[in-house]
């Protein structure tokens, strides 16, 4: 019985897809008729008319109007077979119309995939080169997910991770590099300071996790070699030498650690100060008044509550008077 209703309902089925068929190119075929006649009297001069301008465009909107019509009749169709889901509805549309549909959204999707996929590839080159690595990653991520692109994917993120990683060694480097700068310019209190700002931003770096330490040991050394150099100048009496080294050196021992060279500290200035005074009063007996108060002013300067300071700031005045009618007097004699 089944067969039987079935084998009777499939030609009456395929009757009315073929009818439906001619009817809808009946509607298009007339509705092209229609916009092809209604062009034609839109555009040209009607004899009738006495060569007037004809303008009525009645024939011409029933063409357009009989198109939508037309297709609107097509998506139905389309509509009523999706959800019957097949059926006798599929088969009243003309088989290869509803292929060339179906193909055209195919195409489209193909089309936008590949077009959103440049456009994706085109964002994480971007990223990279501004080195917003997490921003890459990001879209990366969407690259395999959304898009199934793992293998490409993954190249990206090997590329990402190793530009990353460079970027982070050349940041440490240019961070080490400052504070080896500080430590030879001997500012070991800023060297200090940047050491542990660096050990703190780069914590997962080994390479930064003993700075601080590097620059403790660059301080104890160069203050070791100071206090070489002094005992050395001190011991063949290079006072002036000694003197400045004794001044360096004043900046990084703290009192326990200066105690030990107090006695030589105080023989140095004993001798500095003799040095001065031997010399002040040479520039005053050989009467180089220029020289004098040169001398009497580093006294002055440098030991300025000495006994000595206070002679010296006795007589610098007179000295420096003379010292300019010296200088006048010199200046004429070249004239």
């Amino acid at each position: 019985m089944a067969t039987d209703h079935d084998s009777s309902a499939q030609p009456a089925a395929q009757g009315q897809s073929g009818l439906l068929s001619l009817l809808v190119l009946a509607m298009l075929g007339g509705s092209v008729f229609l916009i092809v006649q209604g062009v034609h009297i839109f555009n040209f001069d009607n004899p009738e008319t006495g060569h007037v301008k004809y303008t009525d465009g009645t024939v011409l909107a029933l063409g357009v109007l009989g198109v939508i019509i037309t297709f609107a009749v097509i998506v139905l169709c389309l509509q009523l077979n999706k959800s019957s889901g097949g059926g006798a509805v599929a088969g009243d549309m003309p088989n290869s119309l509803q292929d060339n549909l179906m193909l055209s959204d195919t195409a489209k999707r193909i089309i936008y995939r590949e077009r959103d996929r440049q456009a994706l590839r085109r964002a994480i080159r971007e990223d990279i080169d501004k080195r917003d690595y997490e921003g890459a990653l990001t879209m990366v991520a969407m690259m395999s997910q959304v898009y199934g692109h793992r293998i490409e994917a993954e190249q990206f993120r090997s590329e990402i991770e190793a530009a990353r990683a460079a970027e982070q060694v050349k940041k440490i480097d240019e961070a080490i590099r400052n504070v080896d700068q500080m430590i030879a310019r001997h500012d070991f209190d800023a060297a200090i300071v940047e050491a542990g700002k660096v050990e703190r931003v780069y914590a997962e770096s080994e390479r930064v996790q003993n700075l601080r330490k590097h620059v403790r040991e660059a301080k104890d050394r160069y203050k070791h070699e100071l206090e070489r150099k002094f005992l050395e100048a001190a011991g063949r009496d290079d006072i002036e030498v000694a003197m400045e080294l004794m001044k360096e050196l004043d900046k990084y021992l703290s009192e326990g650690e200066a105690a030990p060279f107090l006695e030589t500290a105080r023989g140095v200035i004993g001798k500095k100060r003799q040095n001065l005074g031997v010399q002040f009063k040479l520039a005053v007996h050989d009467k180089d008044w220029t020289a004098a108060v040169r001398v009497g002013e580093q006294i002055i300067r440098e030991f300025p509550n000495s006994k000595m300071a206070g002679e010296v700031r006795a007589v610098i005045d007179e000295l420096r008077a003379r010292a300019t009618g010296q200088q006048a007097v010199a200046q004429r004699e070249l004239v």
